[in-house]
């Protein structure tokens, strides 16, 4: 009774690790290029402080620490922007993220003027300095099946760029590909798979950051849609870098969206 018992307990403990290594990347329906009326290309950011992404910062395996061990052990290829042409050198990569500053060190405790500098450099810690996704997805309507789809093609983790204690405002660490088409090279979602994430509503079930994005469960806002000026939405004449401007904005296209579907399944 005992072996049974003990037998039992052992498969109950394993059946989460061995049902996650049987994840596999879902594919997204295959697609022709004639059968795609519309799309558009449009930027999201996700604040992972935010309520309903606080999950992806879970201390026994954050998301920024995930993507960025990645990087650092060879899985991905990380690139310079979002046109995911240009490789970044992974000399450039390990060198990203941290801070030089500048500090006084006093030679005379009486007299504050007599001091000498030195530069003390902070190395970067993905989990404590990484605290936004910027991610690039397609929208597109499928006339053949009459539905309106999104896929994600690429993330890139945003960190704040500071330079003698000068804030330069948030910068994309890398761009990584999510989602290869061509199948040419290894791409985000083969590791996400693997990658389990904590599961709010059942301890029991095993959830992935694959899971996460596909099944959209995040919160973000629309930063930029594509345009002939290719620039932001903060960065748009008519909103002069104005906060709930570019929310109102934002929120405008993300109800053209919504009514563009609508229109195609009225036609």
């Amino acid at each position: 009774m005992r072996t049974a018992a003990a037998l039992c307990m052992y498969i109950w403990l394993c059946v989460p690790a061995y049902a996650q290594q049987q994840n596999q990347v879902v594919q997204p329906p295959e697609m022709r290029e004639a059968n795609v009326l519309i799309s558009k290309r449009q930027w999201r950011m996700i604040d992972l402080r935010e309520k309903q992404n606080v999950v992806a910062m879970w201390p026994k395996n954050p998301l920024v620490k995930v993507l960025y061990n990645a990087v650092l052990n060879g899985v991905l290829v990380p690139y310079k922007n979002d046109s995911l042409r240009s490789a970044m050198p992974y000399e450039q990569f390990v060198k990203l993220g941290s801070r030089k500053d500048v500090v006084r060190i006093p030679n005379d405790p009486n007299d504050p003027d007599i001091y000498r500098t030195d530069t003390v450099i902070t190395p970067f810690n993905p989990e404590s300095d990484i605290k936004q996704l910027l991610i690039m997805e397609e929208w597109y309507f499928d006339q053949r099946h009459g539905t309106e789809r999104v896929q994600i093609i690429a993330i890139a983790p945003l960190f704040t760029f500071r330079i003698d204690h000068v804030d330069l405002g948030l910068q994309p660490l890398c761009w990584l590909r999510y989602y290869d088409r061509r199948q040419k090279e290894k791409d985000l979602r083969q590791l996400l798979t693997q990658s389990a994430m904590y599961n709010k509503a059942n301890d029991r079930s095993v959830f992935t950051y694959e899971n996460w994005f596909e099944q959209r469960r995040f919160s973000s806002y629309i930063v930029k849609e594509s345009n002939v000026h290719d620039i932001s939405i903060m960065d748009d004449p008519e909103v002069k870098r104005n906060g709930l401007k570019a929310l109102l904005m934002a929120d405008k296209i993300r109800m053209l969206n919504s009514e563009r579907e609508q229109q195609h399944f009225e036609y």
